[in-house]
């Protein structure tokens, strides 16, 4: 085999491994106090599973919503029965505005070409949210116990949130905070 051949060879080796060379792992980056950040496409093709194909046809029709919740947690006193819950207390939702990213693509027509790098989200659009009555002391008895709660004591209090994203059905989280 002479030198040139193997240098070719060699050149063409190297430039294959260059060309496919994975990206740097990226990130979410969202501020939750402004509800504005960056998602890659990357992350929300991990999220869901994704190929690149897949993304840039559901891209369009993908919906980024900011959830936050108030979980507070009691003993329950019932006939001589203490047990823990859980009370989901406060909840809503951020619907986000958001800009898919695309990387320009050489002589492309405007809008056309280019390969889907991420999405801006820039702030909320509209926002629904909710609260519930935690457990009280007159109620009936959970789980079907004959009876009425006779005590309730609040233990703690978690407050948290997601940025969340959808396509049609199916939900993720990118962010849980």
């Amino acid at each position: 085999m002479n030198v040139f051949f193997r240098l070719v060879v060699t050149g063409a080796a190297l430039a294959a491994a260059v060309g496919t060379a994975a990206p740097a792992a990226a990130s979410v980056t969202y501020d939750p106090k402004t509800m504005k950040g960056y998602a890659a496409a990357g992350d929300v093709r991990k999220a869901f599973k994704w190929s690149e194909a897949t993304l840039n046809q559901r891209a369009p029709k993908l919906v980024f919503n900011h959830d936050f919740w108030t979980d507070d947690n009691y003993t329950v006193t019932c006939g001589k029965r203490v047990f823990p819950t859980s009370h989901h207390r406060e909840f809503g939702r951020f619907e986000l505005r958001h800009a898919v990213v695309k990387d320009k693509q050489r002589g492309a027509p405007k809008g056309y070409g280019g390969k889907l790098l991420g999405v801006w989200i820039t702030g909320p659009s509209m926002g629904i949210s909710g609260t519930s009555m935690g457990p009280a002391v007159g109620q009936p008895c959970a789980d079907g116990e004959p009876g009425t709660t006779t005590a309730v004591k609040l233990l703690s209090t978690k407050v948290g949130w997601a940025l969340s994203v959808t396509s049609g059905n199916d939900y993720r989280q990118l962010v849980i905070g």
